[in-house]
């Protein structure tokens, strides 16, 4: 009998560790959190989607939150909130509005995705997958089929709904899996979000969320303002990983790389319950000193100090035909011979008239200017089209199908290459079909650029990338370097920047490189 008590104590004992662990203290409500008279509230609008576009199949909810003071002509600010009405953020919001805490603000709650069978069953659902994925597919969705739908609805007494498209004046919240969302959006794309509340925030390795600290650390810092709410009991499944400790690395890398970013750490589990008491604090935090812009901070990244001119940023050129890729000085009229199936990809012409040619299958052929011979690569079967040369011309750089490697070969003295190895190492160009690794140049230092999806990655000469450039509009498909100027493509518009380093084009003269060493 006493062995028994003992090992009910014994197996009761973890929970009596938990009880303490969790906050068990009274505290007074926060006036934001208490509804306001009848006169002064704001309405709320409901509305459905069936979305056959970017979620095929799936319907969801959503309510519009107006507030009393909007006048129908002037664009309001925006808070989108994912999985709807979370944290009582109409109240608080009608309240903070009305305190002046916040400007005037228009709310968008939207629950996630549902796919239905034709019987009227559940067939999946769609929150994962629309959430915890690191992609910008659920912003194009927000942007293109959500915020449109709520601008075609007026108020019963005939306001006009007009938001703002200043992604200053907007935020978007959300926890666990909607708290990751709502980081991702304004991460992928702040042309559109520049505030973000994430509550227990899901960036574990469920979807990819586990690389956000690696890649913000490496990123140019962007325009955002970042509040971050956890608990030192959150874990959902310990199959994925653990919230707290990947909050707590959200926040010190967001914090490295020069980040407004506020956190509040407590006690919980994941749960609403403490994500909802942070709350009105977290947006008051996020509006602070509206209008004034939210500005870009000072990385601790070395390598992005190196590269980035700290007057310069991006500027789209309108005139396309004004700018083309730079004319080879040499090579220009070559032709592969007829051995050669598939069509020209990438031409890499030298100094020396040699030059070196991939076809679209990934065959890389040379052309040796002495002799006017080709010679067929023997090259790795799994090569992509896309080359670099090093800046010494001792090296030679491909991309790899399918993959996030791109494969460096050493270049003997007659042309021909050897010693292929995956050496450079991208993050997520695999898990982009629509655009994966796109063209490559190098700079002076003998570090590689490379178009992404993630945008423009910057490896060092021992194949980690470092740094990594992005544009707020999109992926980036090509680029070139002129000097010190670099140009992009994306989605058809051309951007370009002038940077630090410069470039080391494979038509220069070979240029010796400093050693980065072992590294």
């Amino acid at each position: 009998m006493k062995k028994l008590i003992l090992i009910t104590l014994l197996s009761s004992l973890p929970m009596l560790m938990y009880g303490q662990l969790v906050h068990n203290s009274k505290r007074p409500a926060d006036p934001a959190t208490i509804p306001l008279d009848e006169s002064k509230k704001g309405l709320v609008m409901d509305g459905e989607i069936e979305d056959l576009f970017t979620y095929p199949g799936t319907k969801r909810k959503y309510q519009v939150f107006v507030p009393k003071q909007y006048d129908g002509t002037t664009p309001a600010c925006l808070v989108v909130g994912l999985d709807g009405n979370l944290f009582g953020a109409i109240t608080v919001i009608d309240n903070l509005i009305n305190s002046g805490e916040m400007p005037v603000t228009i709310g968008i709650f939207l629950d996630p995705g549902v796919c239905y069978h034709p019987d009227g069953s559940v067939a999946r659902y769609n929150r994962s997958n629309e959430f915890d994925k690191t992609d910008r597919v659920f912003a194009t969705f927000l942007e293109q089929e959500v915020i449109p739908r709520v601008e075609m609805m007026t108020t019963p007494d005939g306001r006009a709904i007009k938001i703002s498209r200043d992604p200053n004046d907007r935020a978007i919240t959300g926890a666990s899996s909607s708290g990751i969302a709502a980081f991702t959006v304004a991460w992928e794309r702040p042309d559109l979000f520049s505030r973000v509340y994430s509550s227990v925030g899901t960036f574990v390795a469920m979807r990819g969320g586990n690389e956000y600290p690696a890649l913000i650390r490496k990123t140019e810092p962007k325009a955002l303002r970042i509040y971050l709410q956890d608990g030192a009991n959150d874990t959902w499944n310990h199959i994925f990983g653990d919230w707290w400790e990947y909050n707590q690395l959200m926040e010190s890398a967001l914090n490295f790389a020069g980040y407004e970013v506020m956190n509040r750490w407590d006690k919980g589990t994941h749960s609403i319950k403490y994500g909802t008491i942070a709350y009105p604090d977290a947006m008051r935090w996020l509006w602070r000193g509206w209008p004034r812009k939210v500005e870009t901070g000072a990385t601790m990244n070395g390598t992005l100090k190196e590269i980035i001119d700290p007057e310069s940023q991006w500027e789209e050129v309108f005139e396309l035909a004004s700018f083309q890729t730079p004319p080879y000085p040499k090579g220009e009229n070559i032709r592969l011979p007829r051995a050669a199936k598939s069509p020209v990809h990438t031409t890499l012409p030298l100094s020396n008239g040699d030059a070196y040619v991939s076809t679209s299958d990934g065959s890389i052929w040379f052309y040796c200017a002495k002799t006017d011979k080709w010679t067929k690569m023997n090259t790795l079967e799994t090569g992509g089209p896309d080359m670099a040369i090093y800046p010494d011309n001792r090296l030679l750089v491909t991309s790899e199908k399918h993959s996030d490697w791109l494969i460096s070969y050493i270049i003997r003295p007659d042309g021909t290459l050897y010693a292929g190895q995956r050496f450079y190492w991208l993050h997520n160009t695999s898990n982009h079909s629509q655009h994966p690794t796109g063209n490559m140049v190098f700079d002076t230092n003998g570090n590689l650029y490379v178009a992404t999806y993630q945008g423009i990655q910057v490896c060092d000469q021992n194949g980690r990338v470092r740094a990594i450039l992005t544009l707020p509009c999109g992926p980036v498909e090509k680029i070139w370097f002129d000097e010190e100027y670099i140009f992009v493509h994306s989605k058809g518009r051309l951007f370009t920047r002038k940077l630090l380093s410069t470039a080391h084009n494979s038509w220069e003269a070979p240029i010796e490189v400093k050693s980065q060493g072992q590294g």
